[in-house]
């Protein structure tokens, strides 16, 4: 039960500015400014070593990884970050409250959560916390497990994924997308009929490869709109980044069993310390009831240790709810002297999958998306259209004191009317057509 995203879901949501002031680290709670605004805080280390996808697990640890920070540039977006370091838009959000999505500030630095406690739930196959939306691949060697973990989009409140035990089906690659009924009656209603089956290409959002559920109409798949890692904007099924789904694809044979968790609140133990993730919980009746499971399972390992846990603390890990492991208790002697020190990575010449702009051109159609004096607006608004799925390119060209968002360039007038009707669908957007220069001179 797939669909195509709704965008203005993504774009929505994207826009939201986090209120909170406060972000978590390994060593606690800490204002943003302060942890990230210091000059050169953290020791520097090779991004290429930076483990985000492949980690071992000793028996007896549930807690992989280690928080990093990156100094942005000019340019930069949370997605293109997020993407780059198999993030979802989720994750990178939630852990730098306040950072603006699209236009984030220059020079500044942003926390990259890529320490994550393992889902509670059996260690084998493929397990889907989809309160944390990332997936986990388990393997063992004689000596520890073998987990890859990638980032996933889910599905909405209104068509939520299925918890549960599954297995995989079957697999194929460059899949075909057969819409299904209530997913074609939407886009009739939207004025974006869709045809009964969609082959593979750009605009399959299956993307290039897809795991079949034995729960029916249920897939894990790729995706042609990457923005959407991290959301709640599918109908049911689990995507992933187009190069995720490829390396779990590889790595996952026919009957591989399938697990689907809502867990917002994890436990975990590393090196001799107790951590506490908290991310917010979805919505519906079982919230309450998650936050009291928590509490029970607290003061049981307090009883059971004969230590005091700090629940001040606690309370905020919890009320925050920045998906970051927080260490909250020693549980073993020198146990503090395990916590990984967050480091600074460098920040590469090129984001894996940002998307492309092409230069202006003269004798080629555009759409005018947005007119305004607010450049920071403008370049918001371009930052979204370009991560539409398939990318429409648009680009901000200021004149005076007007700065204007340009959708293009398409090579005729067909395509820039495509656009104009996706801007509008998608976006809510009244694009403009607007023709070459070189024919306008010609006329």
């Amino acid at each position: 039960m797939c669909r195509i995203i709704e965008p203005s879901l993504l774009s929505n949501w994207l826009r939201l500015v986090i209120p909170a002031i406060l972000i978590l680290s390994f060593h606690g709670c800490a204002g943003i400014k302060s942890i990230l605004q210091k000059p050169s805080p953290f020791p520097i280390y090779p991004e290429t070593q930076l483990e985000r996808n492949e980690f071992s697990v000793p028996d007896g640890d549930d807690v992989v990884g280690r928080l990093a920070v990156i100094k942005l540039k000019n340019g930069d977006t949370l997605p293109d970050i997020a993407r780059h370091f198999s993030l979802g838009i989720n994750a990178i959000s939630a852990a730098n409250p306040g950072v603006d999505v699209w236009v984030p500030e220059p020079g500044g630095r942003i926390m990259l959560p890529l320490s994550f406690i393992l889902p509670d739930a059996a260690e084998k196959g493929i397990v889907i916390n989809l309160a944390t939306m990332r997936l986990f691949q388990f393997k063992r060697d004689s000596n520890s497990a073998l987990v890859s973990t990638y980032p996933v989009g889910v599905g909405t409140s209104e068509r939520p994924t299925p918890m549960g035990q599954m297995y995989v089906v079957r697999k194929v690659v460059r899949p075909t997308w057969y819409v299904p009924a209530s997913i074609a009656e939407d886009h009739r209603k939207k004025g974006d009929p869709l045809p009964p089956k969609v082959p593979p290409g750009p605009l399959n959002p299956l993307g290039e490869y897809a795991l079949y559920l034995s729960k029916s109409s249920y897939l894990i798949h790729g995706t042609n709109k990457p923005a959407s890692i991290g959301l709640k904007a599918t109908n049911g099924c689990i995507r992933l980044y187009p190069e995720d789904i490829k390396r779990l694809y590889a790595d996952t044979p026919v009957k591989t069993p399938v697990s689907i968790v809502n867990q917002p609140y994890l436990l975990g133990q590393r090196d001799g310390m107790l951590y506490l993730e908290a991310h917010t919980p979805f919505e519906g009746p079982d919230a309450v009831d998650e936050v009291g499971k928590i509490y029970t399972k607290l003061r049981n390992i307090e009883k059971e240790s004969g230590r005091t846990l700090d629940w001040t603390k606690v309370k905020q890990v919890l009320a925050e709810a920045r998906g970051i492991p927080v260490p909250i208790l020693e549980i073993r002697q020198g146990g503090e002297k395990g916590i990984r020190e967050t480091v600074e990575v460098k920040h590469p010449d090129k984001l894996y999958g940002r998307p492309e702009i092409p230069e202006l051109r003269l004798d080629a159609w555009y759409v005018l998306a947005g007119n305004t004096r607010d450049k920071i607006d403008a370049v918001r608004l371009a930052a979204i259209i370009n991560h539409q799925g398939p990318q429409i390119p648009a680009t901000v060209v200021s004149v005076s004191d007007r700065h204007r968002v340009m959708a293009g360039p398409f090579n005729d007038v067909r395509e820039a009317k495509h656009a104009i009707k996706r801007l509008k669908i998608d976006l809510e957007i009244d694009g403009i057509l607007v023709e070459p220069v070189e024919s306008r001179k010609n006329n």
